[in-house]
């Protein structure tokens, strides 16, 4: 006996909506709309050439939680940002911009180190402004390139005694722009 019409297009359904349901659900959205608004990390002027951001011309926002980060000194001394901190580096679409441009994408760092896609204790991702989307970005080429801040690098405050800056190249100094004094 052949099946009718109606028979296969009910069970195709079921299939696809069983699909969906055992599909991995979306993770909520991290960074919130208001980002532009938290205070930077840096007055530097970001358009000179780094890897994975090119020369394009950048601002590094962070919230409240971040500015809450504790510094050990001395030859032990760390870094060490809390749980909840959000880094958001906006990316422009050249070195340099004009003032009615806007950024195009965002870079971030969300410490969140028992999240299953954490990478150094924090979650790596980009947001493409036009859509809202986010991307979690799950391989180690940003925390690779990260672990370089905790070393003495060429960017940043410098980091000149190589202590651990918890992947953070521009670490402000007690919550306002600055860089920890050595």
């Amino acid at each position: 006996m052949k099946p009718d019409r109606r028979t296969l297009i009910a069970v195709c359904s079921a299939i696809v909506m069983l699909g969906l349901s055992c599909a991995r659900p979306r993770p909520p959205l991290l960074i919130p709309d208001g980002y532009a608004s938290w205070r930077r990390t840096t007055d530097v002027r970001l358009d000179y050439p780094i890897p994975g951001h090119e020369d394009r011309f950048r601002i590094i926002h962070m919230n409240d939680t971040g500015f809450s980060f504790s510094l050990v000194q001395g030859r032990s001394g760390r870094v060490q940002f809390p749980e909840g901190t959000i880094i958001a580096k906006e990316i422009y679409p050249t070195s340099n911009p004009q003032p009615a441009d806007k950024p195009v994408m965002l870079t971030a760092m969300v410490k969140a180190s028992s999240d299953p896609d954490a990478r150094g204790g924090w979650i790596w991702l980009t947001k493409d402004l036009a859509t809202g989307m986010e991307k979690r970005m799950l391989g180690d080429f940003c925390v690779q390139c990260h672990a370089n801040a905790n070393e003495a690098h060429p960017y940043g405050w410098k980091n000149p005694e190589a202590v651990f800056s918890d992947y953070v190249f521009f670490v402000p100094q007690n919550g306002s722009i600055g860089y920890p004094a050595r």
